[in-house]
């Protein structure tokens, strides 16, 4: 994953550090970055930690059902849209200012939802985002008047849906050397209407020949934590659809715009306030040669930073970058994919679909906080 650990050290080495209004959180980023990756020299799943495949495979999935809520991957014990669900329901119940991020009483709420989660009372609404435009995009229609028994309706607007999905894969199986072949997340009217506006944005297949390549835009990269389950995601979109159609899955363009690290919030964010400390630090990470160098950068950091707060530990994942750079990248696994046609797949179990062959990550404790 050399590409991947290229964007890291951008990011490190030469970003800004900005405020960012809807996490509460300060980041340290750069505008945008573009990888490729060549799925015919294996499966690009992070190998300087651990990402089991299952985890960005059921998110996928649960995106191309369609769905809305945080509660099938809630129950599966996937709690990548636990924070987000919470945020929605303070936010449709005016409560925000009763509960604010990073607070005492923001957690002890959140417990309680979680628990809401758990017994059923609570399904995690995130209202009508990524998946849901994906195979419900709502276009209006005019419909002249009609009549139905004595009755007759006056014209005026009605609402279809759009199944994006099944127009994508129809095309490149008719139509192949179209340019039509996408799938968009972001619905300008409806955005207000999400939990949050849709990372991963665009999907825009193409095929020359035998072969299907995708180019993916993503519109805000948590590159830590997010950015190795997108590209997992859309190698694996990829893989799917090739099969689906016929074609060969060749190479992935991961188009990353606002691209950042979190630093997490005070006190520990203060030390990326002071200008001096960033240079510091960018001399430092900049000055570095091997592996081993991140390690003693990680430990000084540490070291020259204000302790996290508690309750906010891991909100800041620099510690956490510095300790995957230092980890020697190992040879990509190879996908499998079952025999299933696609829209049969992804109503099924992950594991029933997909599986990865030859993986031997680095394993040390990864987690962190996800921004909500």
């Amino acid at each position: 994953m050399r590409q991947y650990h290229e964007v890291l050290k951008t990011i490190l080495g030469t970003g800004e550090v900005q405020w960012e209004p809807r996490t509460e959180e300060f980041i340290i980023g750069v505008p945008s970055e573009r990888k490729v990756y060549d799925l015919r020299e294996g499966f690009p799943l992070m190998t300087t930690k651990y990402v089991p495949l299952d985890l960005p495979g059921e998110e996928l999935f649960w995106k191309l059902r369609g769905e809305h809520t945080a509660k099938s991957l809630f129950d599966k014990d996937i709690h990548i849209w636990d924070g987000n669900a919470f945020d929605y329901y303070l936010k449709v119940n005016n409560l925000k200012s009763k509960f604010p991020k990073h607070s005492p009483e923001w957690a002890e709420e959140y417990g309680k939802f979680k628990e809401r989660m758990k017994e059923g009372s609570e399904n995690g609404e995130l209202g009508p985002l990524y998946g849901f435009q994906w195979r419900h995009w709502r276009k209006p229609v005019w419909g002249d008047k009609y009549v139905e028994g004595l009755q007759t309706f006056p014209a005026g607007w009605n609402v279809v849906e759009v199944d994006q999905l099944k127009n994508v894969l129809k095309s490149i199986k008719e139509r192949p050397g179209s340019r039509y072949h996408i799938m968009n997340a972001w619905n300008s009217g409806e955005i207000s209407d999400m939990a949050l506006g849709p990372c991963p944005f665009w999907d825009q297949f193409t095929v020359y020949g035998d072969n299907l390549d995708l180019t993916a835009g993503q519109r805000s990269c948590d590159t830590y934590l997010g950015v190795p389950f997108n590209i997992a995601q859309e190698a694996l979109l990829l893989s799917m659809v090739a099969k689906e159609t016929g074609l060969r899955a060749r190479k992935l363009h991961h188009l990353t715009l606002n691209t950042h690290i979190y630093l997490g919030v005070q006190p520990r964010s203060s030390f990326w306030l002071d200008q001096s400390k960033v240079d510091d630090f960018q001399r430092r990470f900049n000055s570095a040669t091997n592996f081993k160098d991140y390690s003693d950068l990680k430990e000084w950091y540490i070291s020259a930073a204000p302790a996290e707060s508690e309750g906010n530990e891991k909100k800041d994942h620099v510690p956490l970058v510095l300790e995957q750079l230092s980890k020697e990248p190992k040879s990509l696994p190879r996908l499998v994919l079952e025999d299933i046609p696609f829209l049969d797949a992804i109503e099924r179990p992950v594991k029933e679909v997909a599986r990865v062959e030859g993986y031997e990550p680095h394993r040390w404790k990864s987690r962190a906080w996800m921004a909500a």
